[in-house]
């Protein structure tokens, strides 16, 4: 089924955490890793709403829990403009480069952070698995 983003964004999310769920490799990852992550879209030239911010919840190797939530709490926070997001999800951005260069903004302990890239590789991954057309 595709999922169209942003008007989508619930129905999006959670298709994301079942695409998280079926990489063992995220798995194998993620088992000893607990941690809340933000996931935000934020408005650009192309889209011009309001921010987006997705919820991801780890678990122990298992996305727990994904969804739209305003104003979240969270352990790591990814932020960047809906164009970017596009160019990732479409597997042309590569989410460690966009960090470093500032494409992205990263908040949260930046060690635990490099220490678990696959981690965040992997999550990625699965968000470029989800069936997605772009609105914009």
């Amino acid at each position: 089924m595709t999922v169209t983003l942003p008007t989508d964004a619930d129905d999006w999310a959670a298709a994301w955490r079942d695409r998280i769920n079926e990489r063992a490799a995220f798995a194998d990852s993620a088992d000893d890793f607990t941690a809340v992550f933000c996931f935000e879209i934020r408005a650009d030239d192309a889209y011009t709403g309001e921010p987006i911010q997705f919820v991801v919840v780890i678990k122990d190797g298992v996305c727990t829990a994904a969804g739209t939530v305003a104003d979240p709490e969270y352990d790591f926070a990814f932020r960047g403009p809906y164009s970017e997001w596009v160019t990732m999800l479409q597997g042309d951005l590569d989410i460690s480069a966009a960090a470093m260069d500032g494409t992205f903004d990263v908040e949260g302990d930046t060690m635990r952070l490099l220490r678990r890239q696959d981690t965040i590789a992997e999550m990625v991954a699965a968000a470029q698995n989800v069936d997605t057309e772009f609105e914009y």
